[in-house]
């Protein structure tokens, strides 16, 4: 799973990027500053974030905390383009973050606080003795 959430921030990552650009080369967008630095940061943590999980470095922690502020900063920036009396291009939308970013990082939030609670199982290549073995839920009694 944190492969694809890996997978995900990239081609998040990719497309801030080529909109930012855009959005930087064209005379027509006049984003604020704030706005732009805040999706440098996040292009800048996604990537980290990815780098992380595909070395297998990432904690569910970790992955979590960019999640929140990916939520956080997209929020500020649409109440801070709501303020600005700035026209923006199609492009900007996905440079400033948009409803659909804050509701994909709260289901993978979500789904990564849920999954602290389920048990890994770890594949055991031999075969166990019957003695060793007990039944989910049975009390271990003694032989002697």
């Amino acid at each position: 799973m944190k492969k694809i959430i890996g997978i995900y921030l990239l081609l998040q990552a990719a497309m801030k990027g080529v909109c930012l650009i855009i959005s930087l080369q064209s005379d027509e967008s006049s984003l604020p500053v704030i706005v732009l630095v805040t999706c440098i940061g996040l292009i800048a943590g996604s990537v980290y974030v990815a780098a992380m999980a595909f070395l297998e470095k990432a904690r569910l922690r970790q992955i979590s905390r960019f999640f929140v502020l990916e939520i956080a900063l997209t929020v500020f920036n649409i109440v801070w383009m709501f303020f600005q009396p700035v026209e923006m291009l199609p492009t900007d939308s996905w440079v400033t973050g948009n409803l659909f970013d804050i509701l994909v990082a709260a289901v993978v939030l979500f789904y990564l606080t849920r999954q602290k609670y389920y048990i890994r199982a770890k594949y055991v290549t031999s075969e166990p003795d019957e003695k060793e073995t007990i039944a989910a839920g049975q009390k271990v009694r003694s032989t002697l």
